[in-house]
Protein backbone atom coordinates (compact mmCIF):
# COMPACT_ATOMS: atom_id res chain seq x y z
CA UNK A 1 0.00 0.00 0.00
CA UNK A 2 2.88 2.21 0.59
CA UNK A 3 4.30 1.53 -2.41
CA UNK A 4 1.44 2.35 -3.98
CA UNK A 5 0.91 5.52 -2.56
CA UNK A 6 4.94 6.58 -3.81
CA UNK A 7 4.12 5.77 -6.98
CA UNK A 8 0.69 7.86 -7.05
CA UNK A 9 2.57 10.59 -5.73
CA UNK A 10 5.00 10.85 -8.03
CA UNK A 11 2.64 10.50 -10.86
CA UNK A 12 0.96 13.30 -9.80
CA UNK A 13 4.53 15.38 -9.46
CA UNK A 14 5.27 14.58 -12.52
CA UNK A 15 1.88 15.22 -14.20
CA UNK A 16 2.01 18.67 -12.53
CA UNK A 17 5.20 18.98 -14.00
CA UNK A 18 4.38 18.73 -17.39
CA UNK A 19 1.34 20.82 -17.09
CA UNK A 20 3.16 23.58 -15.60
CA UNK A 21 6.41 23.50 -18.50
CA UNK A 22 3.14 23.07 -20.97
CA UNK A 23 1.76 26.21 -19.18
CA UNK A 24 5.05 28.34 -19.59
CA UNK A 25 6.06 26.89 -23.01
CA UNK A 26 2.32 28.25 -24.19
CA UNK A 27 2.95 31.53 -22.46
CA UNK A 28 6.16 32.16 -23.93
CA UNK A 29 5.01 31.36 -27.30
CA UNK A 30 2.05 33.42 -27.12
CA UNK A 31 4.22 36.46 -25.76
CA UNK A 32 6.33 36.23 -28.53
CA UNK A 33 3.15 36.25 -31.04
CA UNK A 34 2.05 39.14 -29.81
CA UNK A 35 5.26 40.45 -29.90
CA UNK A 36 5.65 39.57 -33.08
CA UNK A 37 2.31 41.01 -34.30
CA UNK A 38 2.90 44.53 -32.35
CA UNK A 39 6.81 44.43 -34.56
CA UNK A 40 4.72 44.36 -37.65
CA UNK A 41 1.88 46.43 -36.39
CA UNK A 42 4.47 49.24 -35.80
CA UNK A 43 6.35 48.59 -38.94
CA UNK A 44 3.26 49.72 -40.77
CA UNK A 45 2.54 52.23 -38.77
CA UNK A 46 2.57 55.79 -41.01
CA UNK A 47 5.19 58.47 -39.92
CA UNK A 48 3.87 62.19 -40.43
CA UNK A 49 7.48 63.45 -41.79
CA UNK A 50 9.67 61.19 -43.25
CA UNK A 51 8.86 58.26 -45.62
CA UNK A 52 9.88 55.10 -44.42
CA UNK A 53 12.03 52.60 -46.18
CA UNK A 54 9.94 48.84 -46.71
CA UNK A 55 11.60 46.39 -45.05
CA UNK A 56 12.01 44.37 -48.52
CA UNK A 57 13.24 45.63 -51.44
CA UNK A 58 13.19 43.60 -54.63
CA UNK A 59 17.32 42.78 -55.81
CA UNK A 60 15.91 42.55 -59.52
CA UNK A 61 17.17 44.38 -61.92
CA UNK A 62 16.40 43.49 -65.45
CA UNK A 63 18.75 44.07 -68.62
CA UNK A 64 21.36 45.53 -65.64
CA UNK A 65 18.77 49.08 -65.24
CA UNK A 66 19.30 50.59 -62.01
CA UNK A 67 16.08 51.92 -59.84
CA UNK A 68 15.71 55.15 -59.40
CA UNK A 69 15.02 55.60 -55.61
CA UNK A 70 13.75 52.35 -53.01
CA UNK A 71 10.42 51.85 -52.13
CA UNK A 72 8.66 53.73 -49.76
CA UNK A 73 6.25 51.72 -47.21
CA UNK A 74 2.46 52.93 -47.27
CA UNK A 75 1.28 55.92 -45.68
CA UNK A 76 4.66 56.58 -44.34
CA UNK A 77 4.77 60.14 -45.11
CA UNK A 78 1.89 62.82 -45.00
CA UNK A 79 1.54 62.73 -48.82
CA UNK A 80 1.37 58.74 -48.90
CA UNK A 81 -1.15 59.05 -45.98
CA UNK A 82 -3.56 61.60 -47.76
CA UNK A 83 -3.58 59.09 -50.56
CA UNK A 84 -3.85 56.07 -48.79
CA UNK A 85 -7.17 57.63 -46.90
CA UNK A 86 -8.53 59.48 -49.96
CA UNK A 87 -7.84 57.60 -52.64
CA UNK A 88 -6.05 54.31 -52.52
CA UNK A 89 -9.53 52.49 -51.86
CA UNK A 90 -11.36 54.12 -54.81
CA UNK A 91 -8.61 53.23 -57.01
CA UNK A 92 -8.17 49.65 -56.00
CA UNK A 93 -12.36 49.21 -56.77
CA UNK A 94 -11.98 50.69 -60.14
CA UNK A 95 -9.54 47.84 -60.95
CA UNK A 96 -12.95 45.56 -60.42
CA UNK A 97 -13.93 47.29 -63.84
CA UNK A 98 -14.04 47.32 -67.40
CA UNK A 99 -11.19 49.62 -68.05
CA UNK A 100 -11.84 49.61 -71.63
CA UNK A 101 -15.48 50.52 -71.21
CA UNK A 102 -16.80 54.14 -72.33
CA UNK A 103 -18.71 54.18 -69.34
CA UNK A 104 -15.65 53.79 -67.12
CA UNK A 105 -15.27 57.71 -67.04
CA UNK A 106 -18.80 58.62 -66.56
CA UNK A 107 -18.40 55.93 -63.52
CA UNK A 108 -15.14 56.89 -62.11
CA UNK A 109 -15.52 60.75 -62.31
CA UNK A 110 -12.12 60.38 -64.56
CA UNK A 111 -10.88 61.68 -68.20
CA UNK A 112 -9.17 59.59 -70.36
CA UNK A 113 -6.08 60.62 -71.67
CA UNK A 114 -3.15 59.30 -74.18
CA UNK A 115 -0.57 57.70 -71.86
CA UNK A 116 2.03 59.24 -74.71
CA UNK A 117 1.42 62.72 -73.45
CA UNK A 118 2.16 62.69 -70.06
CA UNK A 119 4.05 65.98 -69.28
CA UNK A 120 4.70 68.29 -66.83
CA UNK A 121 3.69 71.74 -67.34
CA UNK A 122 5.58 73.08 -63.98
CA UNK A 123 8.13 71.70 -62.13
CA UNK A 124 7.03 68.98 -59.22
CA UNK A 125 8.10 66.14 -56.93
CA UNK A 126 6.94 63.35 -59.08
CA UNK A 127 5.89 60.09 -57.00
CA UNK A 128 4.18 56.25 -57.84
CA UNK A 129 2.09 54.63 -55.85
CA UNK A 130 1.50 51.21 -56.21
CA UNK A 131 -2.48 50.28 -56.65
CA UNK A 132 -2.55 46.54 -57.34
CA UNK A 133 -1.58 44.14 -59.90
CA UNK A 134 -3.83 41.24 -61.89
CA UNK A 135 -1.68 38.60 -62.89
CA UNK A 136 0.78 36.00 -62.22
CA UNK A 137 3.82 37.86 -63.91
CA UNK A 138 6.35 39.47 -61.68
CA UNK A 139 6.29 42.30 -64.26
CA UNK A 140 8.78 45.53 -63.72
CA UNK A 141 7.65 48.69 -63.84
CA UNK A 142 9.72 51.86 -64.92
CA UNK A 143 10.20 55.22 -66.19
CA UNK A 144 11.87 57.18 -69.08
CA UNK A 145 12.20 61.49 -69.59
CA UNK A 146 14.34 60.62 -72.85
CA UNK A 147 12.68 58.44 -75.27
CA UNK A 148 10.35 55.50 -75.46
CA UNK A 149 11.21 51.75 -73.56
CA UNK A 150 14.55 51.12 -72.92
CA UNK A 151 16.82 51.12 -75.33
CA UNK A 152 17.19 54.65 -75.56
CA UNK A 153 17.43 57.81 -72.95
CA UNK A 154 17.29 57.31 -69.16
CA UNK A 155 15.26 54.35 -68.29
CA UNK A 156 15.15 53.58 -65.22
CA UNK A 157 13.48 51.47 -62.68
CA UNK A 158 10.80 52.36 -60.33
CA UNK A 159 8.96 48.95 -58.85
CA UNK A 160 12.02 45.96 -59.87
CA UNK A 161 9.07 43.72 -58.80
CA UNK A 162 5.45 44.79 -58.85
CA UNK A 163 4.02 42.07 -57.23
CA UNK A 164 1.37 42.21 -54.36
CA UNK A 165 1.81 40.21 -50.89
CA UNK A 166 -1.66 38.27 -50.25
CA UNK A 167 -0.31 37.50 -46.67
CA UNK A 168 -1.29 38.16 -43.57
CA UNK A 169 -0.99 37.60 -39.67
CA UNK A 170 -4.11 37.11 -38.06
CA UNK A 171 -5.16 38.08 -34.59
CA UNK A 172 -8.73 35.92 -34.15
CA UNK A 173 -9.76 37.02 -30.80
CA UNK A 174 -8.90 40.79 -31.57
CA UNK A 175 -10.88 40.57 -35.39
CA UNK A 176 -6.68 41.92 -36.70
CA UNK A 177 -5.44 41.24 -40.16
CA UNK A 178 -1.76 42.56 -40.35
CA UNK A 179 -0.56 42.34 -44.12
CA UNK A 180 3.09 41.78 -44.64
CA UNK A 181 5.88 41.43 -47.84
CA UNK A 182 7.53 38.87 -49.43
CA UNK A 183 10.93 38.33 -50.59
CA UNK A 184 8.45 37.29 -54.56
CA UNK A 185 6.09 39.72 -53.61
CA UNK A 186 7.46 42.53 -52.13
CA UNK A 187 4.61 45.52 -51.98
CA UNK A 188 1.18 46.31 -51.15
CA UNK A 189 -0.91 48.98 -52.15
CA UNK A 190 0.04 52.39 -51.37
CA UNK A 191 4.19 51.66 -51.36
CA UNK A 192 5.41 54.29 -53.58
CA UNK A 193 8.84 55.04 -54.81
CA UNK A 194 9.99 59.12 -55.47
CA UNK A 195 11.02 59.60 -59.07
CA UNK A 196 12.97 63.22 -58.07
CA UNK A 197 11.99 66.68 -58.95
CA UNK A 198 10.99 66.42 -62.91
CA UNK A 199 11.24 70.05 -64.51
CA UNK A 200 8.52 71.82 -66.29
CA UNK A 201 8.44 70.44 -69.83
CA UNK A 202 9.19 67.07 -69.28
CA UNK A 203 7.60 63.82 -71.02
CA UNK A 204 6.87 60.93 -68.72
CA UNK A 205 6.98 57.22 -70.47
CA UNK A 206 6.60 54.65 -68.24
CA UNK A 207 7.30 51.27 -69.28
CA UNK A 208 6.60 47.38 -67.83
CA UNK A 209 8.76 44.65 -69.08
CA UNK A 210 6.71 41.27 -68.42
CA UNK A 211 7.79 39.15 -65.76
CA UNK A 212 10.69 40.84 -65.53
CA UNK A 213 11.36 39.48 -62.34
CA UNK A 214 12.02 36.39 -63.52
CA UNK A 215 14.33 36.82 -66.30
CA UNK A 216 11.33 37.96 -68.76
CA UNK A 217 12.20 40.56 -72.05
CA UNK A 218 9.56 41.83 -73.32
CA UNK A 219 9.08 45.64 -73.03
CA UNK A 220 5.88 47.44 -73.24
CA UNK A 221 6.22 51.14 -73.28
CA UNK A 222 3.74 53.92 -73.30
CA UNK A 223 4.29 54.96 -76.45
CA UNK A 224 2.69 52.72 -78.94
CA UNK A 225 5.54 53.01 -81.42
CA UNK A 226 8.21 51.71 -79.23
CA UNK A 227 6.06 48.32 -78.51
CA UNK A 228 7.68 45.19 -80.35
CA UNK A 229 4.22 43.87 -81.17
CA UNK A 230 2.93 47.32 -82.71
CA UNK A 231 -0.07 47.61 -79.96
CA UNK A 232 -1.21 49.94 -77.36
CA UNK A 233 -0.73 48.15 -73.97
CA UNK A 234 -1.26 50.98 -71.56
CA UNK A 235 -4.93 53.32 -70.33
CA UNK A 236 -4.66 56.65 -68.53
CA UNK A 237 -6.80 58.85 -66.95
CA UNK A 238 -6.98 61.65 -64.91
CA UNK A 239 -8.69 62.69 -61.73
CA UNK A 240 -9.54 66.41 -62.24
CA UNK A 241 -9.08 68.10 -58.96
CA UNK A 242 -6.73 65.27 -57.43
CA UNK A 243 -2.92 65.56 -58.54
CA UNK A 244 -3.56 61.77 -59.68
CA UNK A 245 -3.23 59.85 -62.81
CA UNK A 246 -4.69 56.10 -62.79
CA UNK A 247 -2.73 53.95 -65.29
CA UNK A 248 -3.03 50.55 -66.18
CA UNK A 249 -0.62 48.03 -67.62
CA UNK A 250 -1.28 45.19 -70.12
CA UNK A 251 1.45 42.40 -69.98
CA UNK A 252 0.54 39.85 -73.00
CA UNK A 253 2.53 40.52 -75.98
CA UNK A 254 -0.11 40.70 -79.04
CA UNK A 255 -3.26 40.68 -76.72
CA UNK A 256 -4.91 42.84 -78.32
CA UNK A 257 -8.24 43.03 -75.94
CA UNK A 258 -6.34 43.13 -72.81
CA UNK A 259 -7.79 43.95 -69.94
CA UNK A 260 -5.03 46.81 -68.74
CA UNK A 261 -5.13 45.43 -64.91
CA UNK A 262 -2.04 43.70 -65.14
CA UNK A 263 -0.20 46.38 -63.69
CA UNK A 264 -2.54 49.57 -62.20
CA UNK A 265 -0.77 52.30 -60.48
CA UNK A 266 -0.92 55.62 -59.15
CA UNK A 267 1.11 59.02 -60.57
CA UNK A 268 1.20 62.14 -58.34
CA UNK A 269 2.01 64.79 -60.89
CA UNK A 270 0.76 67.41 -58.92
CA UNK A 271 -2.55 69.81 -59.06
CA UNK A 272 -1.40 72.12 -61.73
CA UNK A 273 -0.07 69.64 -63.76
CA UNK A 274 -3.20 67.51 -63.78
CA UNK A 275 -5.36 70.79 -65.00
CA UNK A 276 -2.92 71.72 -67.88
CA UNK A 277 -3.34 68.14 -69.20
CA UNK A 278 -7.16 67.88 -68.69
CA UNK A 279 -7.21 71.70 -70.23
CA UNK A 280 -5.16 70.65 -73.07
CA UNK A 281 -6.52 70.41 -76.44
CA UNK A 282 -6.45 67.22 -78.90
CA UNK A 283 -4.47 67.69 -82.26
CA UNK A 284 -8.00 67.36 -83.87
CA UNK A 285 -9.55 70.79 -81.74
CA UNK A 286 -6.30 72.37 -82.50
CA UNK A 287 -6.72 71.69 -86.44
CA UNK A 288 -10.59 72.47 -86.89
CA UNK A 289 -10.15 75.48 -84.47
CA UNK A 290 -7.45 76.31 -86.50
CA UNK A 291 -9.56 75.81 -90.12
CA UNK A 292 -12.25 78.12 -88.77
CA UNK A 293 -9.93 81.10 -87.80
CA UNK A 294 -8.56 80.77 -91.59
CA UNK A 295 -11.90 80.74 -92.41
CA UNK A 296 -13.02 83.77 -90.82
CA UNK A 297 -9.74 85.79 -91.45
CA UNK A 298 -10.61 84.56 -95.19
CA UNK A 299 -13.61 85.61 -95.66
CA UNK A 300 -13.19 89.29 -93.96
CA UNK A 301 -10.41 89.24 -96.46
CA UNK A 302 -13.14 88.71 -99.89
CA UNK A 303 -15.73 91.14 -98.16
CA UNK A 304 -13.13 93.89 -97.76
CA UNK A 305 -12.09 93.04 -101.48
CA UNK A 306 -16.05 93.60 -102.81
CA UNK A 307 -16.04 97.31 -100.91
CA UNK A 308 -12.61 98.52 -102.11
CA UNK A 309 -11.69 96.92 -105.32
CA UNK A 310 -8.24 98.61 -105.13
CA UNK A 311 -7.48 95.36 -102.62
CA UNK A 312 -6.19 92.35 -104.21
Amino acid sequence: MKQARMLEFRSSSLYRWRSGRETVCHALFGSLFICMTAGLFLVSLPCSSTAQDSYIQSSARPFGLEIVDRVQTSGSDQRAADFQNNYLASMRQWGDLDLTAPSFTQLTSTVSLDPSKISLATQYDTRVYFVGDNTSNRNTLGFNTAGGGITEGDPLLIFPNASESNRSISIPFLNIHIPYRTTNDPLLPGDFVNLGTLSAGTQLDFFLIADGARGGTDVFSTRTSANPDGLNHTLAFVMPGSPYLFVGFEDLYGDANGDFKDLLFAVDIGAANITALTNMPEPSTLLILGSFVSLVIYRKYTLLAERRPDIT
